[in-house]
């Protein structure tokens, strides 16, 4: 069976992009949310399209990140993937933002602690581990306040963040300073979001969704929800 062509939207966290995998990673395009996503993602996912040789006609799947992360550059990542599924009726891959950052450090040994900033002093943040061929999660993906992570922590992790440097002294006061801080950021990368896409359609466990079924995960409500203020989902 030949290997499938897959396009991946990443534009939940402070980094994002697109990229084309077909068995290994034929192109990608990384963006800056800072740039907004809005402006220059539909400019430059047809310089992908160029560049790796391929249509929107021949992508077998797309993969999005559908969060938590970013309200607004989750609404744009996902109307992208909703209007490319309308016109062609390409089958979507949806993952989450904790497993993406996880999916980094495949296959380690030891547990991967994925926390994503929520703002107001809380996290979005999930545990997971690798048994062979196998992510298994120790624990979903939640809102935490920051100072509550520890009581999800009673075992070594690494941790998984684009802003470990905000936490610092909570995370090293997870596990009995058992914590792994990686001395790089890790980052949301639309090449990692393919290759979790293509690991989990060889091993069965992709759910393939249409436009219509793909939902955020947003796990807490935006600013203006807060505020009283009605959002567009």
């Amino acid at each position: 069976m030949e290997a499938p062509l897959i396009l991946s939207v990443e534009t939940s966290g402070k980094t994002g992009g697109v990229a084309i995998l077909k068995e290994k990673l034929l192109g990608e395009i990384n963006l800056l949310a800072k740039e907004s996503y809005s402006k220059i993602l539909f400019h430059q996912l047809p310089n992908l399209l160029t560049t790796t040789g391929t249509t929107l006609e021949s992508i077998d799947y797309i993969a999005v990140d559908v969060g938590p992360g970013s309200f607004t550059g989750l609404r744009i990542g996902l109307s992208v993937v909703k209007a490319l599924h309308l016109v062609y009726r390409t089958k979507i891959i949806a993952l989450s933002s904790l497993e993406v950052l996880a999916f980094r450090f495949f296959p380690s040994s030891t547990p991967v602690l994925s926390v994503i900033d929520a703002y107001t002093g809380e996290v979005f943040f999930a545990i997971y581990s690798f048994d062979k061929d196998r992510i298994i999660p120790l624990i979903e993906p939640r809102l935490s306040k920051i100072e509550d992570l520890p009581k999800y922590v009673d075992f070594p992790v690494i941790v998984a963040s684009e802003t470990p440097e905000k936490w610092c002294d909570q995370l090293n006061n997870l596990s009995e300073n058992k914590v792994i801080i990686p001395p790089f950021v890790v980052s949301l990368r639309a090449s990692t979001l393919a290759e979790l896409a293509y690991f989990k359609l060889k091993r069965g466990e992709a759910n393939l969704l249409s436009g219509e079924e793909v939902l955020p995960l947003y796990l807490k409500s935006s600013e203006a929800e807060r505020k009283g203020c009605s959002a567009i989902s």
